[in-house]
């Protein structure tokens, strides 16, 4: 039997071994887990009590169409419609779901970035196009443009990246998308956008609105603390939304993934108030790695990538993503935690 040559080169995604810890409950050694760039906090009250209200009803399948969590999202996201609005199984599913619209061809992305892409591309016997960041590990629009030829079909711009945590303001991704010719879909990554800090970047859903060409994927993972239950979504034009859900693998938002996105949607205050937390907690990392005299690069995640060897930060109990694993050798990607798992980072510059 043969397979298609252009997975030989994929292998299965390896996780950090905070996650098993995580899945099984073990961790005799009380560590810190910051691998993951996820919340530090569980699902919120509201999050939780629509989950137990959802349970004597798993024996039935879910809606399908994901009404009420559409209307959720849309709501929140002013000037959108549900018929603006993608659903999907984690933001990697929304991906997927718009990359698999499009003709074989070309994707561009920047680089370091999101492990996911380059194995995108592979599954849909698309070529991957990475473009490298700049040498202070920004993106620059103007070298994503010049990757673009004939055969390009879309260009994947995480924003903020992982895992360099840089940004491109709001109006460079506007010119980006203006720039970009009209066959070419411009995919916004924005899994970390609530922890933006830049008053000029909000409402970035509007762009999408805007254009035919541009689609925003977001995440329940990070800000609202919902990882587990795997959830994304997208805001784009009412016919790349009609055409994604064509193709999205039927009830692929199971019911507790529903229930919980929708309460956790309608109470935004309190996951802008937790992410405005982990801003501040980023800020004070930050100013922590900058007295120790360490490498860092300015952030704009829940995460900062910073010149400290993995070894160094477990031996002071703290288990951080490899920087080698990322394009980083050298370096370690620090989830920003709790201020109890913050200052367990803050100590281990000190150590020995």
């Amino acid at each position: 039997m043969k397979f298609r040559p252009e997975l030989e080169p994929l292998r299965p995604y390896v996780p950090p071994k905070s996650w098993r810890m995580a899945a099984e409950g073990t961790d005799e050694n009380g560590y810190a887990k910051l691998t993951s760039n996820e919340l530090a906090f569980g699902p919120l009250p509201e999050a939780e009590a629509a989950l137990a209200a959802a349970l004597p009803r798993a024996n039935r399948y879910p809606d399908s169409h994901v009404s009420r969590l559409r209307a959720a999202i849309a709501d929140a996201n002013p000037g959108s419609e549900t018929r603006n609005v993608l659903v999907g199984n984690g933001s990697s599913e929304v991906l997927l779901n718009v990359l698999q619209l499009l003709p074989g061809g070309k994707v561009v992305y920047p680089w370091p970035s999101f492990s996911l892409y380059p194995m995108l591309c592979a599954v849909m016997g698309m070529a991957a196009r990475p473009v490298p960041l700049t040498e202070h590990s920004e993106i620059k629009p103007e070298a994503l443009l010049s990757a673009v030829t004939d055969e390009t079909r879309a260009v994947i711009l995480c924003n903020p990246n992982n895992p360099s945590g840089t940004y491109l303001p709001l109006e460079r991704v506007r010119e980006l998308a203006g720039e970009l010719p009209e066959d070419v879909l411009l995919i916004v990554d924005e899994a970390y956008v609530e922890f933006v800090d830049d008053p000029a970047y909000r409402d970035s859903h509007a762009l999408a609105l805007e254009s035919e060409n541009v689609v925003m994927a977001r995440t329940f993972s990070k800000a609202h603390g919902l990882a587990g239950l795997r959830v994304g979504y997208g805001i784009a034009s009412e016919r790349i939304a009609d055409y994604a859900e064509r193709v999205r693998f039927p009830v692929s938002v199971n019911l507790a993934a529903q229930v919980a996105a929708t309460a956790s949607m309608l109470a935004r205050d309190k996951v802008r108030a937790r992410a405005e937390f982990v801003i501040r907690e980023r800020a004070r990392l930050q100013d922590a790695f900058r007295d120790a005299g360490l490498e860092y690069i300015t952030s704009q995640g829940n995460f900062v990538m910073v010149r400290f060897t993995v070894n160094d930060f477990e031996k002071a109990g703290v288990l951080v993503r490899e920087g080698e694993a990322l394009g980083y050798p050298g370096w370690s990607r620090v989830t920003v935690g709790n201020s109890e798992e913050n200052e367990r980072v803050i100590g281990a510059l000190g150590q020995p």
